[in-house]
């Protein structure tokens, strides 16, 4: 029922993503460390890295599918399974992101740069000991952009695809990604073939959330143009969609060099922007890219919810 999935997403709202001991990713993360012991023996990294994706995949779809057999159990009167809502609630991330994101907004405001670089690295992967004011606000933006995918929009659609068993591969998926898709020494072969499944499980998602932007944005042509254009210029084949939409709307370039690992990586400059790149300074930005994240976010439950009412999909909201 519709009802499930809409009380999950008011709950993540409300609530956040707790941090606790048995939360279900944080137990997809030490099943996968667990996995990564076992395989990283094997001298072929590559087949190692395949082993470890197939059995984190098949442990999950077990576990889950188990979850959806005893689901029965947790009806209330009206029609709210806890089970469901409860698992579907551990697959979404808005608040959280939001809240870390204004975090370094008022931290910026307050002229403290470096507890700003220390909030901006919980939620990106580059070096930020180094990132002037411009550095961090660009570098908040382009998570806020890509989060949209791959913390709700991606989760929502395998969701509505196959119900819990379909949402928590994708989102084991997207850990294992997180975790060795690297392209250094240790994880550059181990790593592959998750980097890989999590680049084919997000393309639809990615060109799904052009759309949604797009509505979000008011159908500026600018916008939808430029996602078309430079999205294809980010290193990921779905990220860049998202933060030359992002760019477009708030008149700034992202992307650009940035420090990983004490490497430079010369990612080229995604938009076609307002500002110059030098006066990406006004902290407000921000909170732009957050009104603008949640006007998408609205946008894509929206549809999806009509889509399910209409189309009736799948078994795990009936």
């Amino acid at each position: 029922m519709l009802i499930n999935v809409t009380a999950a997403f008011v709950l993540d709202l409300i609530i956040g993503d707790p941090v606790f001991r048995w939360h279900p990713v944080r137990l997809i993360g030490y099943m996968l460390s667990f996995y990564e012991k076992l395989f990283y023996r094997f001298r072929r990294k590559l087949f190692g890295g395949f082993s470890l994706v197939l059995s984190a995949l098949l442990t999950v779809f077990f576990v889950t599918l188990f979850l959806e057999y005893i689901k029965g159990f947790f009806y209330l009167p009206v029609s709210i399974n806890i089970l469901t809502v409860g698992l579907i609630y551990f697959v979404f991330c808005n608040r959280d992101m939001i809240r870390e994101a204004k975090s370094v907004y008022y931290c910026l405001k307050e002229n403290e740069i470096e507890k700003a670089r220390v909030r901006i690295a919980r939620i990106v992967g580059r070096d930020t000991k180094h990132l002037d004011e411009r550095g961090i606000i660009r570098a908040a933006v382009e998570s806020i952009a890509e989060n949209i995918v791959d913390g709700f929009t991606a989760p929502l659609f395998y969701l509505c695809l196959g119900g819990v068993p379909s949402a928590y591969i994708y989102k084991t998926v997207n850990t294992i990604d997180s975790l060795f898709g690297y392209r250094n020494e240790k994880y550059e072969r181990f790593g592959k073939i998750g980097a890989w499944l999590d680049d084919l499980l997000n393309y639809i998602p990615a060109r799904l959330n052009l759309f949604f932007l797009f509505c979000a944005a008011k159908f500026r042509r600018d916008v939808f143009m430029t996602m078309r254009v430079h999205g294809k210029r980010h290193p990921s084949p779905n990220a860049g969609i998202s933060e030359a939409g992002f760019s477009a709307y708030l008149g700034v370039a992202l992307g650009g060099p940035s420090v990983y690992g004490g490497v430079q990586k010369g990612k080229p400059w995604i938009g076609e922007n307002k500002l110059d790149r030098d006066e990406l300074k006004d902290p407000g930005i921000i909170l732009k890219a957050i009104a603008l994240y949640w006007r998408v976010v609205t946008v894509t439950l929206v549809v999806f919810l009509a889509a399910l009412y209409l189309l009736n999909l799948p078994v795990v909201f009936r």
